[in-house]
């Protein structure tokens, strides 16, 4: 109720009339109906956008897979160097 009170004090202390409030809603709501068309529209384009970039990256992500899959696996370098490591070492018998 207090708020109902705060907003008449205020509209009347701006000079502005019930009609004119009247008015200036349904000034807001046929602004409001008319960009919910327009931004329905953006978010149907959005989400399609969307879409078209998450298939773009499945299929980049299977193209990567395949090159893998189709390329013979190389053994890292530590594992090529073992045997060059593997003498034992000893310690000195004094």
């Amino acid at each position: 109720m207090e708020h109902a009170f705060a907003e008449e004090t205020i509209d009347q202390a701006a000079g502005i009339t019930p009609e004119e409030i009247r008015a200036r809603k349904q000034e807001m709501l046929d602004f409001y109906k008319e960009q919910i068309e327009f931004m329905t529209t953006q978010l149907e384009f959005e989400k399609m956008s969307a879409e078209i970039e998450e298939q773009r990256l499945r299929r980049l992500v299977a193209l990567v897979r395949q090159a893998q899959i189709q390329t013979p696996q190389e053994e890292p370098e530590m594992e090529q160097e073992m045997p060059a490591q593997e003498k034992k070492r000893t310690l000195k018998k004094s």
